[in-house]
């Protein structure tokens, strides 16, 4: 007998840890593996403060072994609530944001409808946007990898429900301007659609300043997700949020309070360690922000001496989205090609499925010795080819 999967299970894909599979597979052959695919700062050095650790560790001894309200610890609830400058009741506390992302298509997605991605995006939404049989549609962005005005109004459709914005941006590391966000405020404003705002690496910022959307937003509804996982440096935690401002959502609270419910509750010591981290104190982020700006511009260098390789400047987040010429037939055979050398990368397909040309997406969380080794590997094979 064989037990066939469904159908929707099929249509699942998250490339960052898909490519995993095929090196450790060289690795088991010898291979020494430079592991750029993920946007995890725990593998090199990188320690959340010790008041959040603390605060778990408090946790764990106090009477926190019962479920957690289903929308989350009212402490916590309230943080975030004078955080994102909201009402405690608009708050709902998740398993990390990307719970957050998937009742927010549970509760807003249903066949043939679709919320307007960027292009690249997260593969996370373009998995929760196949998987409720919605239509895959994006807007453009320009060689700064900022969203295209044009073409953000160009891509809404009577079948669009909300706008998605990442800022700062999971895979390119743009961030964009203040004029760039309030053109996407006007047009939300002029289609009647509600904003999307992914603000996971909102602290991350190491050149330029930082505007956030609900800041811009006046008649315009917006749902703000954040993380403990990025600017707090615990990925492991598994705790976020959804934040609503504005008016017209109080189906959509409803709704997600009842998916909420039927997923019981979420880990309290890790509740309880997001309320140390938004209240501080945030000393670590200055210093953080500082050493991945040291490997930016590491990285930036070694991009412009290799030819073929070419991306904008990252601002924030810790990640660069690269532009490859040369005789590879896609970015799959590039990154695997790559992988024989010892450097795993994203191809870019999984972020960009229709976009035009070759990219591969990294991380430049390593030491500065670290990325110097990997781009001496990346530099060879480039003159090598195949």
């Amino acid at each position: 007998m064989v037990i066939e999967p469904s159908t929707r299970s099929e249509l699942v894909s998250y490339p960052i840890r898909d490519i995993v599979q095929e090196a450790k597979a060289l690795e088991k052959q010898g291979t020494k593996m430079t592991y750029l695919n993920i946007g995890d700062p725990a593998p090199f050095g990188f320690r959340p403060p010790q008041h959040i650790l603390d605060a778990a560790a408090q946790a764990l001894k106090g009477n926190y072994s019962g479920y957690a309200p289903s929308e989350g610890d009212p402490e916590l609830r309230e943080a975030v609530a004078e955080f994102e400058r909201v009402a405690p009741e608009d708050v709902f506390v998740t398993a990390g944001l990307s719970e957050g992302i998937d009742l927010l298509f549970q509760a807003m997605v249903d066949p043939g409808r679709n919320i307007l991605l960027p292009i690249p995006t997260y593969p996370l939404y373009l998995t929760k946007e196949r998987i409720s049989y919605g239509t895959v549609d994006f807007y453009d962005c320009d060689s700064g990898f900022e969203p295209d005005l044009d073409s953000l109004r160009k891509s809404i459709n009577k079948y669009t429900k909300a706008l998605l914005v990442i800022n700062p941006n999971n895979p390119t590391g743009a961030v964009y301007s203040r004029k760039t966000l309030q053109g996407i405020v006007d047009i939300a404003g002029e289609a009647k659609l509600p904003i999307i705002s992914d603000d996971v690496y909102d602290q991350m910022v190491f050149e330029g300043g930082m505007t956030h959307m609900r800041d811009l937003s006046k008649d315009v509804p917006i749902v703000c997700g954040n993380s403990l996982s990025k600017n707090y440096l615990y990925p492991g935690a598994r705790v976020g949020y959804l934040a609503f401002h504005g008016e017209g959502w109080g189906s959509m609270k409803e709704a997600i309070q009842r998916l909420c419910n039927q997923r019981l509750s979420v880990n309290w010591e890790m509740q309880r360690a997001y309320i140390a981290a938004i209240k501080g104190p945030h000393g670590h982020i200055e210093k953080f922000n500082g050493e991945l700006k040291k490997r930016r511009d590491l990285m930036m260098k070694r991009i412009g001496a290799i030819p073929g390789l070419s991306t904008a400047a990252p601002k924030g987040a810790f990640y660069a989205f690269i532009k490859v010429e040369g005789p590879w037939k896609s970015d799959l055979e590039f990154v695997r090609g790559l992988l024989k050398c010892g450097v795993v990368t994203v191809p870019g397909s999984g972020f960009a499925p229709t976009l035009k040309g070759k990219y591969f997406r990294m991380v430049f969380l390593p030491t500065l010795a670290q990325l110097d080794d990997a781009f001496d590997k990346i530099e060879k094979y480039m003159k090598v080819g195949r």
